[in-house]
């Protein structure tokens, strides 16, 4: 009879369930409030609930509430309202910014595979922030979510290698990490290729390279990519020298607030209106 009996309420359990997932999926977000609100304990129907109540579908905003029906869904072990739960903590949305919070739920969600929250996780232990700092687990994280992917953890793989932050320095990982996050497009790990590539870390020097992937960067709008090539431009270093593409690139990087280019941008200057690169005005002048 008592197996009867729990069948029955699983069969019970699975309609309404149902029967909430579809309403919400209909977007008719007061019956589906009403028929999840049913439902006890299950992880799948509090996240649903808090998503409507810090919304406001189907019911006034509460963010209060919506945090307190994520925090079920989490302890039941939901791994999407854990993720949630971080950045909730992490960015102070709807609650006060609480990194010690938000560290221990990224963890749980990274202990369950989430990449990004292996990311997030690594970063906060490399940086001492809501934890203690542990390179160790920082470089462990940053790989499983690398495995897995993810962009961010890839580059800072490469920083983690060049500068030697909790393992010995090794410039051809690090080499070959920025290589492999500058190929999925991420502009940091193109500026920091280049570099690599204009001063020979962990590769032989290829200025012709260091001008790729400056180029690529600096059309990202990435600052320190944009004053390098303005360097190279200005030095015709690698490049035949061209004063004007030096001050468009060293202006990009200014005005983004580089301090490093707007000391360039302004010795160019200096150096023009002493009469320097008169004769490459002209000759600018000449060409339009």
């Amino acid at each position: 009879m008592k197996i009867i009996i729990t069948f029955l309420l699983i069969l019970t359990t699975l309609f309404s369930l149902e029967k909430g997932f579809t309403s919400y999926s209909n977007k008719d977000y007061k019956t589906a409030f009403k028929e999840l609100h049913e439902l006890l304990n299950n992880a799948q129907a509090y996240y649903l609930l808090g998503n409507m109540y810090y919304s406001g579908q189907g019911t006034v905003v509460n963010k209060t509430k919506a945090i307190s029906m994520w925090k079920k869904a989490a302890d039941l072990n939901l791994v999407r309202a854990q993720y949630k739960l971080g950045n909730v903590y992490y960015l102070g949305k709807g609650t006060l910014k609480d990194d010690k919070k938000a560290f221990v739920w990224y963890n749980k969600a990274a202990e369950n595979g989430v990449s990004k929250a292996q990311y997030l996780t690594a970063f906060m232990c490399e940086n001492g922030q809501g934890t203690k700092k542990d390179s160790k687990k920082a470089v462990s994280l940053y790989k499983k979510s690398a495995a897995s992917g993810n962009i961010d953890a890839i580059f800072a793989l490469g920083v983690i290698y060049e500068k030697g932050k909790g393992v010995k320095v090794d410039m051809k990982k690090a080499f070959e990490y920025y290589q492999e996050a500058a190929d999925k497009d991420d502009a940091g790990a193109q500026a920091f290729l280049a570099v690599m590539y204009e001063e020979a870390k962990g590769t032989k020097q290829d200025l012709k390279k260091a001008l790729f992937w400056y180029t690529k960067a600096a059309e990202s709008g990435y600052a320190l990519a944009q004053h390098r090539l303005g360097l190279m431009y200005y030095d015709g270093y690698g490049v035949k020298k061209d004063v004007d593409k030096a001050i468009y690139w060293n202006k990009k990087a200014a005005e983004q607030g580089d301090i490093f280019a707007q000391s360039s941008l302004g010795a160019i200057y200096c150096k023009i209106n002493g009469g320097e690169h008169k004769h490459d005005e002209q000759t600018h002048k000449h060409q339009h």
